[in-house]
């Protein structure tokens, strides 16, 4: 019998195992031939593609994800970006540069305003303190266990309490004495692509590590978002690819996981990385689905429609770019895209571009076909104008759906339910649950989405099974 089973191989799911491995006897399944999920790279034809998340950020000495990844000599080909992304707002132009100074000339040029050197001052200070603290832990599991991780917060509220509980929009206006809407327009857009929300749902503490992710190390990844997972995958001795899991039988004290190919794992423990809100099906037992599904309140349908390129052209781009449009785009929830060039000197990413956008998953159940099109054509449109892409160097040009997810990565909904200003902590999922045995980890539960959110969950994860 195992000790543990990990139901899916993203970030959580990857970075769990390698972690759990050094102790227990662990399998990792993954249904598809590539581990990763949102963050994989996959390939479509002669092509290769990163299927989501393009962005490795937050890679920087004091931080849970380096001290993970310099631990378990996880190695990869990376390049050091000067500026995490190029906005393109309205024919202006803003890089977010990583050094404090330089950025905050840049955002003066565009938005001025005598006060952005003390905001974003603000804003550098939190960020860098916040990654500082390092003793606390989150439980839900019962009463006992939510006494004593609400403790281990104590220096964390103690620190930000005042940043907690006030709207992160009123906070704003209150700092500038009023800012335009076309600035706040740029910092909803900034905090939308970390928290999954704009400033009037969430708090001015997660809206100061939102804008604090430019002020952090940010790499581009060579090969593809999926070589972090081929060097993690390389230290796990049991990975299973190409494993659906048909269900999962809860037992007295084990479970028993049963895969779509008739194959069967008895094991005493299981962590999903799937996510939570898509994970009910898999259950038979009665207590566990009622569990999961006490937090479907927080689907809120948010997903993403994602469009990829393949160039074959000799111009040079920034590797991201996020172009804020006037108004929504048909078919979405927003004003904004997400741009993402692989380098000219990557041999197997070169001329892949990936382009996303939020929509909502209800958008797409019907209609698909000719939706995902005119969707698909209007996005291609955007953003050949505004980086100057001609149609004779465009090789592929495909989209995928929210569906489409749900078909390859099992799931339609994007992470981040942990930052939304009514979801205060002790009401969300965290890392362990009331069932014996049952651990969650992902971007549905603690701490957040992204590299770094996600992997303050795989801390969180060892500290409750390990109590490191």
């Amino acid at each position: 019998m195992k000790d543990f089973a990990i139901i899916g191989a993203g970030i959580g799911g990857t970075a769990s195992a390698l972690a759990l491995s050094k102790k227990f006897d662990i399998t990792l399944f993954e249904k598809e031939p590539y581990l990763g999920g949102c963050s994989s790279t996959y390939k479509r034809g002669k092509y290769f593609y990163n299927s989501g998340a393009t962005t490795f950020a937050g890679y920087q000495d004091g931080t849970f994800l380096y001290e993970f990844f310099k631990k378990h000599k996880v190695e990869f080909n990376k390049q050091l970006l000067d500026s995490s992304l190029t906005v393109l707002i309205n024919d202006k132009k803003i890089r977010r540069l990583r050094d404090l100074e330089a950025f905050v000339d840049e955002i003066n040029g565009v938005f001025y305003h005598e006060k952005n050197k003390e905001f974003y001052e603000l804003i550098f200070s939190i960020t860098n303190r916040f990654f500082q603290i390092d003793d606390y832990y989150y439980s839900n599991k019962d009463l006992l266990s939510k006494a004593k991780s609400l403790y281990s917060f104590k220096n964390l509220f103690f620190e930000f309490s005042s940043l907690l509980f006030v709207k992160a929009d009123k906070f704003i206006h209150k700092f500038f004495n009023g800012v335009s809407k076309e600035y706040l327009d740029y910092i909803d857009n900034q905090v939308l692509i970390v928290s999954q929300a704009r400033t009037n749902e969430i708090n001015f503490l997660t809206c100061a590590l939102a804008l604090g992710y430019q002020f952090m190390s940010n790499y581009y990844v060579y090969g593809g978002m999926g070589t972090l997972f081929d060097s993690m995958a390389e230290k796990i001795d049991d990975v299973r690819t190409n494993e659906f899991i048909q269900n999962i039988e809860k037992k007295d004290d084990s479970f028993v996981v049963h895969t779509k190919n008739n194959s069967s794992l008895n094991t005493k423990n299981i962590v999903l990385n799937s996510s939570l809100f898509d994970s009910a099906h898999l259950f038979e037992d009665k207590k566990i689905k009622e569990y999961i599904n006490r937090y479907k309140k927080f689907d809120f349908g948010l997903s993403a429609f994602m469009v990829y390129m393949k160039l074959d052209t000799n111009k040079t781009f920034d590797h991201h770019y996020q172009i804020i449009l006037p108004n929504r785009l048909k078919h979405t929830v927003s004003n904004s895209m997400f741009v993402s060039f692989s380098s000219s000197d990557d041999e197997k990413m070169k001329g892949s571009v990936t382009i996303s956008i939020h929509t909502n998953s209800a958008f797409f159940k019907d209609g698909t076909k000719e939706k995902k099109q005119e969707l698909l054509a209007i996005i291609k449109k955007i953003v050949c104008e505004k980086l100057n892409i001609h149609e004779n160097e465009i090789i592929k040009c495909f989209a995928a759906t929210p569906q489409t997810f749900k078909r390859y990565i099992n799931r339609t909904s994007l992470g981040g339910i942990a930052v939304r200003y009514e979801n205060l902590i002790y009401k969300l999922p965290s890392n362990d649950t009331p069932i014996k045995g049952l651990y969650n980890v992902g971007d549905t539960t603690f701490a957040a989405q992204g590299w770094p959110g996600v992997m303050l969950g795989v801390r969180n994860l060892q500290r409750l099974i390990c109590k490191i």
